[in-house]
């Protein structure tokens, strides 16, 4: 029995992005070509244009992929106290990971700011559900940070945790600008530089 039109064109679509990642994987994002992702997946430079668009339309869920990936790296069942000797520190390796992914290539840092609205007038709806969900656990850390007592330092408490995650997306943001147009070349002074902005935003006076 053939398969359905609609079934060999999503089992279609699929093998394109699986060529994108696994070329992305190999060679790098920058390298990646219409022409490449369709030899890989052994169809014709054309489908991968009818399926995504453009390039960028490929590239942007090779990203989304590598954002949904640090996502189930970070989901937990929620903070315990017990994890939480050095908050600041659990808070910085979050933001370095982030910043990690979306520094990868001048491309994926150009994808995630037309994805989320930054450079283009709208966000795509899948990255805005990543985001969301990746937003809702920094929340949630901060949220257990500011209500456990006794854990040290203290995080303020005049401010809302959901106020503190804006604050801390635009320091990851202009992070990764400064890495990305070699203000920085070492990640280790970035992450100097945070641990210094977060604890003077987030922490107690």
């Amino acid at each position: 029995m053939t398969r359905k039109p609609q079934q060999r064109s999503i089992a279609t679509r699929a093998r394109v992005l699986a060529a994108a990642r696994d070329l992305s994987q190999k060679h790098g994002l920058d390298l990646v070509t219409a022409e490449a992702v369709a030899q890989e997946a052994g169809v014709a430079k054309g489908t991968v244009f009818s399926h995504f668009g453009d390039m960028d339309g490929l590239l942007s869920y090779v990203l989304l992929d590598r954002l949904n990936a640090l996502r189930a790296s970070t989901a937990t069942e929620g903070p315990q106290a017990e994890q939480m000797s050095d908050p600041v520190g659990l808070l910085l390796q979050r933001m370095m990971s982030l910043i990690a992914v979306i520094t990868d290539s001048p491309a994926i840092l150009r994808l995630f700011l037309d994805n989320i609205g930054v450079t283009k007038p709208n966000c795509a709806a899948e990255f805005v559900e990543t985001l969301d969900a990746l937003d809702a656990e920094l929340e949630e850390f901060l949220t257990f940070w500011q209500q456990e007592p006794g854990l040290k330092p203290e995080l303020r408490k005049d401010r809302s945790p959901k106020e503190m995650v804006d604050g801390l997306i635009a320091f990851m943001i202009h992070g990764a600008i400064l890495i990305k147009s070699h203000q920085l070349t070492d990640k280790s002074d970035l992450e100097h530089r945070l641990r210094r902005h977060v604890e003077a935003f987030l922490l107690r006076q």
